[in-house]
């Protein structure tokens, strides 16, 4: 197990192994001499990495909550980060099917107590729809969803403008997220083939009410006011399809007296987020431990 240190932060890197030979990067964030607490596992969006949840100085949400006593693991998808060079298919189907059942079992046996798993934007869908269809449902605490919808717009994704998304992901062998802006991984295209199947079904048939109907934990969900990737409405209405009975959620608005409307990423990284958000979260986690 490689270990390096971020910041005041130990960071052990593992890669859990699925049937079909690919893996995932899973990181676990520890403070040196602190117990392992509840263990909090965080997924990315789209086009992004480890780095979204902490910094190599030490410096994000995974480290407020570890410096809390939290048991932060950080994951990343084939193809990303520490997994790029992964076996086997690199799309979400598989990510949620195959990975993150292994990275269930892997956390499962360093940290016994069931888990909280937290996601940004497509890493709260995958994290949500593998609650509900593919983990181990007693051994999840909850969800802590931020931006996290596919339902409302995401036009990329979605007929006809999909038809450019995977032409040029299938072109150039990767969609070129860098180039464009849009963060710090390009993606394979077996991930963008799946992104665009999940949320043109989901808008197409209604079917995402179904399949997220299972789903009894306890749901923290986060939208931000100016975010025009993942509209607060979708997000509202995504945790809606769940059947959980303890279902939270906070619009970060200055209407709802935030200091700012929180844009896509803002909602975890910006620097007022640390103070207004953050906070909410570990309240939340604290409250909610079985």
């Amino acid at each position: 197990m490689n270990t390096q240190a971020w910041g005041d932060f130990h960071v052990q890197a593992l890669q859990p192994q699925a049937a079909d030979g690919g893996h995932c990067s899973l990181l676990r964030v520890s403070l040196p001499g602190q117990p392992a607490g509840v263990p909090l596992v965080m997924l990315p969006g789209m086009f992004s990495n480890r780095h979204f949840w902490l910094s190599p100085k030490g410096v994000g949400l995974a480290g407020f909550l570890c410096r809390a006593g939290y048991e932060p693991w950080l994951v990343e998808r084939r193809g990303i980060g520490l997994a790029k060079g992964s076996a086997g298919r690199r799309g979400l189907q598989e990510h949620i099917a195959q990975d993150l059942p292994r990275v269930q079992a892997t956390v499962r046996e360093h940290n016994p107590r069931p888990a909280f798993w937290c996601g940004h934007s497509f890493g709260g869908v995958m994290a949500t729809l593998a609650a509900a269809e593919t983990l181990d449902a007693s051994l999840v605490a909850g969800l802590v969803l931020f931006a996290a919808q596919c339902e409302v717009g995401k036009n990329g994704l979605t007929p006809p403008y999909n038809l450019f998304t995977r032409g040029i992901s299938r072109l150039l062998g990767r969609f070129p997220a860098r180039r464009f802006g849009m963060g710090p991984e390009d993606e394979d295209p077996a991930a963008i083939d799946d992104a665009c199947r999940i949320v043109t079904v989901a808008q197409r048939d209604g079917s995402m009410a179904r399949r997220l109907a299972p789903l009894q934990c306890p749901v923290l969900g986060f939208g931000g006011g100016a975010d025009r990737v993942d509209p607060p409405a979708g997000c509202q209405r995504f945790i809606g399809h769940m059947s959980a009975g303890d279902k939270t959620w906070v619009l970060l608005s200055r209407a709802q007296g935030y200091s700012q409307d929180y844009d896509h990423p803002g909602i975890v990284v910006a620097r007022a987020a640390q103070d207004e958000v953050w906070p909410q979260v570990l309240r939340w986690l604290q409250s909610r431990h079985r």
